[in-house]
């Protein structure tokens, strides 16, 4: 059992080492991957993030000039490791197929159920007639 929110007060850039060895902003947000373990069941996992460009030498952010927020992982209840953990939540955020985006800032799992409860609540009107919920999609 594992609960997954968006923590919009925390906001990291990323930061590199200069050919002088000092610390310098990287001008971009955190790669999106990145994983911070806060204890044995709490991790931030930047779902929504930096990423490689297609010729390996850019960097791609979907997010224009936002700061991204990370998730909040926190596992309830299992044994799974917070690092298997955050690679299926990055893995589920890029299987959104109604959308031309790199990947969505919430697993799948999450999205769609989202989605679908508004379509439900938008159902509502139509009394208690069945439809198929592929027509409203």
């Amino acid at each position: 059992m594992v609960e997954i929110n968006i923590e919009p007060s925390l906001r990291y850039v990323a930061s590199r080492v200069s050919a002088g060895g000092n610390w310098e902003g990287d001008g971009f947000p955190v790669k999106r991957g990145s994983t911070l373990r806060l204890d044995d069941r709490t991790a931030l996992v930047w779902v929504h993030g930096a990423t490689e460009g297609v010729d390996g030498r850019r960097t791609y952010y979907q997010g224009k000039s936002r700061i991204p927020a990370p998730l909040v992982v926190i596992r309830h209840h299992g044994v799974s490791q917070l690092s298997v953990v955050a690679l299926e939540i990055l893995g589920l955020s890029k299987m959104d197929w109604n959308t031309f985006d790199l990947y969505t800032k919430m697993p799948a799992t999450v999205q769609s159920s989202n989605q679908i409860a508004r379509i439900g609540a938008l159902l509502e009107r139509f009394g208690p007639n069945s439809y198929d919920y592929r027509l409203f999609i």
